[in-house]
């Protein structure tokens, strides 16, 4: 893909922030000029296919928002913190993506990158150096991404673990699939553990999807 120039960009960053300004009123801000209200705090990966509008199309508000390469917890903790501490948000959402650059460099190698980059990947070592690879580079690559994720569930767990206990906090772990990996549909959020659940049946169960219908909760486990 042609690179573009920067004027093109920021003509399309401003001229779409006037499209944005344009279509909400004034009592759409005023709902929080003063404070923020949000309901999730998501820990995701930077890359820019992954946006909190795949959870919804109005974010605004909503959603708290905590981004690294290979959405860890510790290379941010003080904002994970923050939105589960101090906003109190019912829901920690950790979401990891298919086709992940950060666990492709790890998987690859990254002595080549600079020394900030090596300092977040390092942090992958634990969850991605713990299972046996088995040749087939794709299918290590899925492992190891939601090897990842569980491990950053692990953290949550350990670090929350009286919100949850208080039912105050539910920690969900899920792979964003814009690439149908999983078969159920391109863009599908795909559950892969619930408050360190991460048996099928289980998360099927469990309380959290409660208000999800029953024939709709297998397109999201």
């Amino acid at each position: 893909m042609e690179r573009r120039k920067a004027e093109e960009v920021v003509k399309e960053i401003l001229l779409d922030n006037e499209t944005f300004v344009s279509d909400r009123g004034r009592e759409f801000f005023e709902d929080h000029i003063e404070e923020q209200h949000p309901t999730v705090t998501l820990v995701t990966c930077s890359d820019s296919r992954v946006h909190p509008t795949v959870l919804s199309r109005e974010v605004m508000n909503r959603v708290f928002v905590i981004r690294n390469i290979g959405n860890q917890i510790e290379n941010s903790l003080g904002s994970v913190d923050y939105g589960v501490f101090h906003l109190k948000t019912p829901v920690l959402l950790i979401l990891g993506h298919v086709n992940c650059g950060a666990i492709k460099a790890f998987l690859e190698g990254y002595e080549d990158e600079r020394e900030s980059i090596r300092g977040e990947l390092d942090h992958l070592c634990i969850p991605v150096s713990r299972f046996k690879r088995t040749g087939d580079f794709n299918s290590d690559w899925l492992r190891a991404i939601e090897e990842n994720v569980n491990w950053q569930v692990r953290i949550a767990l350990e670090r929350y673990g009286i919100l949850i206990r208080r039912n105050l906090l539910v920690v969900l772990g899920a792979i964003y699939d814009f690439a149908n990996v999983y078969g159920k549909g391109y863009g599908r959020i795909v559950l892969k553990s619930v408050n360190g659940i991460r048996d099928r049946e289980g998360i099927l169960k469990h309380g959290a999807l409660s208000l999800i219908p029953q024939e709709l909760r297998k397109n999201f486990v």
